[in-house]
This record gives C-alpha cells, structure tokens and sequence, in this order.
C-alpha cells in the first residue's frame, strides 16, 4: 500500500472516535465519514507499517444509516465527528463502544442499559468558546481538525441559537467601525436555558479591548437577555482559554440558570454541563444509583458548583462536595444558601487529599460520588477510595476508556452493578456514563 494510491474499501467497524475502519491485504485503514457496511472509493494519505489514513472520495455504496450533515462545514470542523450518521446510528455506535469496553475488561459482561438519547439534538449546548484572529478582516469560526486553522461559520447546529447571534454581532460591530482588534483571542457565551440569561466573556491579550465600553453598550441593546459581560486577561500563549484575571463591564458577572427544583449562579470559570437537558436525566439517574434512604453521609468529588450535591443532598443525611477550584466553591456555597440546603458542606481541596482527610478522621462513608475530568482518577484517589471503601460508589464520567480501565483497577473491592450511558453530546463521538460500584464483601481493603 502506497500514498495517494486509489483504492475500493468496504467499512467494518469504527474507531472509539467514530472513524471508520477498513481492512485491505493486512492493512486497517481508518477513513473519516464512512459508516460501517458502506463501499467507497478512498484515497490513502498516509500509511505506517500495518495502518493506514485515507481521504473519502466517493461513496459508491451508501448505508441506510447516512444522513446529510446539516453543517457546511461538519467533515472539516473537529466539533462534530457523526453527523453523516443517522440518530439511531449515532445511538448504537456509542452503546456498542461502551458495552465492547466493558466486555474486554470484565468477564462478567455487566450489562449496559440502553443510551438516553435526546428528542432533539441540535442547537442543545449552553456554552460556546469561539477563536477569534484578524487576517485581513476580523474572523472566528472553530478550528480544523487537528490544526489551528480557524473555519469561518454563521451557524453552528449544536450552539445555542443566541450564541450564533451574539458571535456575528461582535464581527459586524468592528466591522463597521473599521477597527481591528488584533488581540482579542475568544469570545465565550453562557445561556442559561431555564432562565433565558446570557453572559459574554471576552478574552484579550491586555485589560483594554479596542471600543470596550461601545462594543458593551451595543451588545446589551441588541440583546436585552445578557445580564453579565466579563472581560478576561490572558496574556499567555498556550491553550488555555482563560486567564486568572476578570474584569466585570456590566453591574452583574454571573447568571443563574434552574437545574430540575434548584436555581444555580454561574460564574465566567465554573464549570456547568453543557447540555442541560441531559444533565438532568444525568443527575437523576447518579441520585437513582446512590440508593439513598435519608439517613447516609455521602461525599461528591470534583463537586465544581454543587450540581450533583444538591440533587443528593434531597435525599441523603449529608453530603461533602469537594472541589480544587477556589471560585467554584464559592458558588457551590451560594448555591446552596440560594436554594435554603442547609445539609451539603463545601471544600476547597483535591480529590485524593480530600479522601485521605475522611480517613484520618474517621468520618464514616456510605457512598462516594466521582465526576473526574476526562482523564479519570489518579491511582492515589483510587486507592484512597478502596481503602475508605464506602458501600456504594457511582462513577460519572465523560470518557469510557478511563471509566473502565477505573472501574478495573477498583475490582479488588468493587463489583459493577449497573451502566448507564447519557447522549449528553449528540453529533460528536463523546458520550457520558453512568456507573454504580458495590462493595465486594468477600474482598475488603482494610482501612
């Protein structure tokens, strides 16, 4: 197999990202945007010693699965990687991925309940963070996939419709006044949906972005539902969005928005769910797997607001959130005030030191609550965990390789009782998990 050789593929299987899989003389080729059973004319870009890259030139068998991406831009972008895929296909692509994770790892084969998906799965998250760059003209888009070439759009499907307006108000607004603001590096929008409050976050180089006050005034004029527009420093040149630094240029800096019987204040760095309607059958079936009665002490780690900590604190005898981020705390305690809970205790601090306290200090767990970032726990909160070894522990997790290879290294203490997977990103790859452990009776780690 050589470079930019012109082959036949049929597809048989798909990649953890979606990408299809394709078999030829002993190579796998991966080809983006085919679907499983289709026949294509691929053109191979790069090749390794037994793997493959091709381009998709022409579909000559099409499943019944495709659909046309509604984005222009779908095959270029790197936010969405299925909308060539049918809903129902998208469904079973991502149960089929957790149920093959599982079943690797665990000879039981624990039974993965059906996907949650959503009844409408556009235009669904409640948060956009666009690149912003002045060529010959201000630009934003997203970047292409795996590049930091930025993709001018008008609409994207699963951003917020007020979010596409706001983005292109910003462009036309400097536009017409003729001025280039050559080091504003993001613009960050938050809705919250219940409420229908807005807040823009404006990422600069330096505490002065050209037009400032203007740019505000003219925001709030065109769209009456922001209540919060934040300008953020970040003098840095790396990838992350946002500095330390935050200057509020409207009298509010946060917005509140109302997650099933509790009301929550979002600051410009908390981190909320992306995709409320999700987040709430998410949080509902976390409470459902916690199987609590009213009379147990249950700790929530990476808390971030005190999302999860409420809806357990309804139904538990107390509840500890912890979380690294100091401001995060600080509206998780807000939260909990706004909403009069008066049985969840909020701590600034990290998961595994966190754990270690409860341990020195003897305080009795019934249950553990975890919703790590991305790369799943550490193997110091791990075996903190197993040696507090609480009756139950549901894991919520955004990346199911590392949920698995997780729940394995638990196996010594824990067995896995039920799965539950939530569409919480419909169009992408991604999809977030639900997990209850038990405690193994038969093989207890000694505190």
């Amino acid at each position: 197999m050589q470079k930019n050789e012109r082959l036949i593929l049929t597809a048989v299987d798909y990649s953890e990202q979606g990408v299809a899989v394709c078999k030829h003389e002993g190579f796998v080729v991966f080809v983006k945007g085919m679907l499983v059973g289709e026949v294509a004319d691929v053109l191979i870009m790069r090749v390794n010693t037994r793997q493959a890259f091709g381009r998709l030139m022409e579909v000559i068998e099409p499943s019944k699965d495709r659909v046309e991406p509604r984005c222009p831009i779908a095959y270029q972008c790197g936010g969405c990687q299925l909308q060539h895929m049918s809903a129902e296909h998208q469904a079973e692509f991502k149960q089929k991925h957790v149920t093959h994770l599982f079943d690797r790892q665990f000879a039981t084969h624990p039974e993965v309940m059906p996907i949650i998906s959503m009844e409408d799965p556009w235009f669904y998250r409640n948060k956009s963070q666009v690149p912003f760059e002045v060529k010959e003209e201000l630009e934003y888009g997203y970047y292409r996939a795996h590049s930091h070439t930025i993709l001018p759009y008008e609409t994207c499907y699963i951003q917020n419709d007020e979010s596409n307006q706001i983005l292109k108000f910003i462009k036309d607004f400097y536009f017409e006044q003729s001025v280039k603001p050559v080091d504003l590096r993001h613009v960050l929008i938050k809705k919250a949906f219940a409420t229908e409050q807005l807040m823009v976050i404006l990422v600069h180089k330096t505490k002065t972005l050209p037009l400032m006050n203007e740019l505000t005034s003219a925001l709030l004029t065109q769209f009456p539902k922001i209540k919060a527009i934040v300008l953020n420093v970040n003098k840095k040149e790396d990838n992350v969005i946002l500095g330390d630094k935050f200057i509020p240029l409207t009298l509010e800096s946060t917005i509140e928005d109302r997650l099933g019987d509790f009301t929550f204040k979002i600051s410009p760095s908390s981190f909320y769910q992306v995709n409320p309607v999700q987040a709430k059958v998410l949080y509902d079936h976390a409470v459902k797997f916690a199987q609590l009665k009213g009379t147990e002490t249950v700790l929530d780690l990476y808390s971030g607001i005190g999302t999860i900590s409420l809806f357990l604190a309804q139904k538990a005898k107390k509840v500890y959130g912890i979380e690294i981020n100091p401001q995060a705390i600080e509206d998780a305690k807000a939260n909990a005030e706004l909403n009069n809970v008066s049985n969840v205790e909020f701590l600034v601090g990290d998961a595994k030191e966190a754990v270690r306290f409860f341990i020195e200090e003897k305080i009795q767990l019934d249950v553990i609550l975890v919703d790590p970032p991305r790369k799943g726990l550490d193997k110091d909160t791990l075996d903190a965990i197993m040696t507090l070894s609480p009756d139950r522990l549901v894991y919520v997790s955004c990346d199911p390789s590392t949920l698995v290879r997780d729940c394995k290294l638990l196996e010594e203490t824990y067995t896995v009782e039920m799965i539950q997977p939530v569409d919480m990103f419909a169009q992408t790859y991604h999809v977030e998990t639900v997990v209850l452990l038990t405690k193994n009776l038969n093989n207890l780690r000694k505190a």
